[in-house]
């Protein structure tokens, strides 16, 4: 996993405010994009649509993904990453003992490292405030 930019996110260096991105000249604006169980039924196609409109509506160029299914958060952050999104790729373990925990970042990384490899810019979020 060398290639991601691991770490907590905290304060400016959170997607919800502007920040200088590290690898780019341009200001990162963002929002996150929740994969939750409330999303019920879990729609591809409106999922696609809202990541658009996150892009071309809300004029943001970052998406922090975030869920609890790597599953979910791998299809939003490819969408999201297709649309030439920076991806914030942010499992959230709620209510999992630490081996769970271990095994859903372990899970996610995977995917968000062959996301990156695809050639898409992706921070890989393991904690936030």
């Amino acid at each position: 996993m060398a290639g991601l930019r691991p770490g907590i996110v905290t304060g400016a260096e959170s997607p919800f405010s502007l920040r200088r991105s590290t690898t780019a000249t341009v200001a990162t604006g963002g929002i996150s994009y929740d994969t939750g169980y409330a999303r019920e039924p879990f729609d591809s196609e409106v999922v696609e649509r809202e990541l658009r409109i996150i892009r071309d509506d809300l004029h943001c160029n970052a998406v922090r993904v975030m869920g609890g299914d790597p599953e979910r958060l791998e299809l939003a952050a490819t969408f999201a990453a297709d649309l030439g999104l920076e991806v914030w790729f942010s499992p959230y373990p709620l209510e999992l003992t630490a081996d769970e925990v271990l095994s859903l970042f372990a899970d996610c990384a995977e995917r968000a490292e062959r996301l990156r490899q695809r050639g898409a810019e992706v921070v890989f979020v393991t904690g936030a405030s």
